[in-house]
């Protein structure tokens, strides 16, 4: 696993940077999808290159804050017990 931790005081959290290309990989097939259905319908309903960046770093931006609370909250579990 590829992970990054990041220390803040006594807390600190790890990062795993290979979630975001597991999520952009996911994008990216959305994106494919999206473009067979645009076929079918016979009327353009594809994503951007531009929106599947921008999607993928919303989920990742949801990914980061969940890990971060889990992290507060057991810090403050152990810290204040």
């Amino acid at each position: 696993m590829i992970g990054k931790t990041v220390k803040v005081s006594e807390l600190a959290f790890e990062l795993d940077i290979s979630e975001y290309k597991k999520i952009l990989e996911i994008q990216k097939e959305r994106q494919k999808a999206m473009a067979e259905v645009s076929q079918i319908l016979g009327i353009d309903v594809r994503l951007s290159d531009e929106d599947v960046a921008k999607f993928a770093q919303q989920e990742f931006a949801e990914y980061v804050q969940k890990k971060i609370s889990k992290g507060v909250n057991s810090w403050m579990k152990s810290a204040f017990s």
